[in-house]
């Protein structure tokens, strides 16, 4: 996948702040059967949250406590599979072309980088929910009018739970004032709970991984998204065992379609760490993960499968 400039990510007056970008996808972005991988689109979509999560940070002021990311829910349209990579050319024109390919930066119909087709995407970003002592940034994922089969349609959304902490103590904090004022402004959309301990049965499959140098970001630990990136190789794995601990989901895992990833993280790890993921069907096409590192629980995972 391509990352472009995407503009400036600040928060408006208004709480809502839509940039555009263009966002092109590669083979190496879909599986073995054609599907683009959800981990991918995650990985996108973490980077524009990230933005947006130190965008906030000007509106309350670090210096006596900490932002933890405490959740992230993804949510993805059936449709997203149809942002399909074209070994011909480009659809759409270059990195500051409108949806019909006009524009600075290339004419209409010009081919995509390394000969694959780009789409124009338009993103959304604004916080959602804010409570006493967290909120909640929302960012829409939409094809730009115009472009493919999907102009217009929200394909992916992603929520991003942020807590205010005491550094010393590690308890939540209230939020500053200026943060407060944009309650507002919010439409309430926020992060469920899930319960992961409620529901595990006898028989689960576990996958050892070892965090790699290239797994370390900027904050030093693993970053969020390869904590999906283990899940979903989990669950490929798990799904190809005769007696697999998935009932509803036969054989080949990259055969499936990701409706929403919901991922609670508790604690971090670090370069050199052995993890294990843990997994099983809570109930039909809902998939729990549980990574942890010795007895201690690093993050909890909920994915759901279109039917």
């Amino acid at each position: 996948m391509e990352r472009h400039t995407i503009g400036e990510l600040s928060l408006s007056n208004n709480n809502s702040k839509a940039v555009t970008t263009l966002c092109g996808f590669r083979f190496s972005d879909l599986n073995c059967n054609g599907k683009l991988q959800v981990v991918k689109v995650a990985e996108y979509l973490q980077c524009i949250l990230v933005g947006v999560y130190q965008a906030s940070m000007f509106l309350e002021p670090s210096r006596y406590y900490r932002l933890f990311m405490r959740a992230v829910k993804y949510r993805f349209h059936r449709d997203l599979t149809l942002l399909n990579p074209d070994p011909l050319g480009g659809a759409a024109g270059g990195s500051t072309g409108d949806a019909t390919g006009g524009g600075a930066g290339g004419g209409a119909g010009g081919a995509g980088w390394d000969g694959n087709a780009i789409s124009l995407i338009e993103v959304e970003h604004f916080i959602s929910a804010v409570g006493k002592s967290s909120f909640t940034i929302r960012t829409l994922l939409r094809a730009a009018g115009g472009v493919d089969a999907v102009g217009g349609k929200v394909l992916a959304e992603a929520l991003l739970k942020i807590v205010r902490l005491n550094p010393e103590t590690k308890i939540p904090m209230p939020l500053g004032k200026a943060m407060l004022q944009r309650k507002q402004f919010c439409d309430g959309t926020d992060i469920d709970g899930i319960n992961v301990a409620a529901d595990q049965p006898a028989n689960t499959f576990i996958q050892p991984f070892v965090v790699l140098p290239s797994h370390i970001d900027f904050n030093q630990h693993m970053n969020q998204a390869v904590y999906l990136r283990f899940c979903e190789d989990t669950a490929t794995l798990a799904a190809k065992e005769m007696n697999s601990v998935y009932p509803s989901v036969n054989g080949d895992f990259a055969q499936q379609s990701v409706e929403t990833c919901t991922i609670f993280y508790e604690n971090e790890c670090k370069l050199g760490d052995t993890v294990h993921v843990e997994t099983w069907e809570a109930s039909s096409r809902r998939l729990h993960f549980r990574v942890f590192k010795e007895k201690r629980v690093l993050c909890v995972v909920e994915m759901t499968l279109y039917d």
